[in-house]
């Protein structure tokens, strides 16, 4: 399999996001408290109430809420795809693996995630269905996200960080990868 894909080191853990969403919202926090507190204001708060700074910090509360609910979803779906392509290239001997290995026959590297790569995992390890419809529901999200955000998503509930971060939990500690 001369094909075979290089993984990169770059791929973020679950804890990597977590401390940086952590540190970022910290650092917001601390960033417009400074404006709030009246002494060496930030040109760009000049004039600003403060409604308005507060307003605009729950607005980049929000922005880094969905910009670290992208990387966990992204994070998940590197994830899935080194599975698969990992079972692919090992010839691991369990029926996933082996429908893997099919689906690579016909797609090579590029499996659908939803189609291909989350359904066989249903199919074949029911187990763990409720956690990958989990993940497909918050893929609409990720689509979203992703996507520029430009229609009104149908969401079967609403998603931010910390509902992400626990389907992301679930996934990491419940599913037997092959890394």
């Amino acid at each position: 399999m001369s094909d075979k894909v290089s993984f990169s080191s770059a791929s973020q853990t679950l804890e990597e996001i977590s401390d940086y969403y952590k540190v970022m919202s910290e650092a917001l926090r601390k960033y417009y408290k400074v404006a709030n507190m009246g002494n060496s204001i930030p040109p760009r708060f000049i004039g600003l109430s403060r409604e308005e700074l507060e307003k605009e910090l729950n607005e980049r509360l929000k922005e880094l809420d969905k910009n670290v609910s992208l990387s966990l979803l992204s994070a998940i779906e590197a994830s899935l795809r080194i599975d698969y392509l990992n079972r692919v290239y090992r010839r691991e001997k369990d029926d996933l693996s082996r429908v893997f290995r099919e689906i690579h026959k016909n797609k090579l590297n590029k499996a659908s995630l939803e189609e291909d790569i989350l359904s066989s995992w249903k199919k074949y390890h029911p187990e763990y269905k409720s956690i990958f419809s989990d993940i497909m529901g918050a893929l609409k999200y990720r689509h979203w996200l992703a996507h520029g955000r430009y229609w009104l998503p149908k969401l079967g509930q609403q998603y931010d960080f910390y509902s992400i971060s626990i389907i992301a939990i679930r996934f990491y500690q419940d599913i037997p990868l092959i890394n």
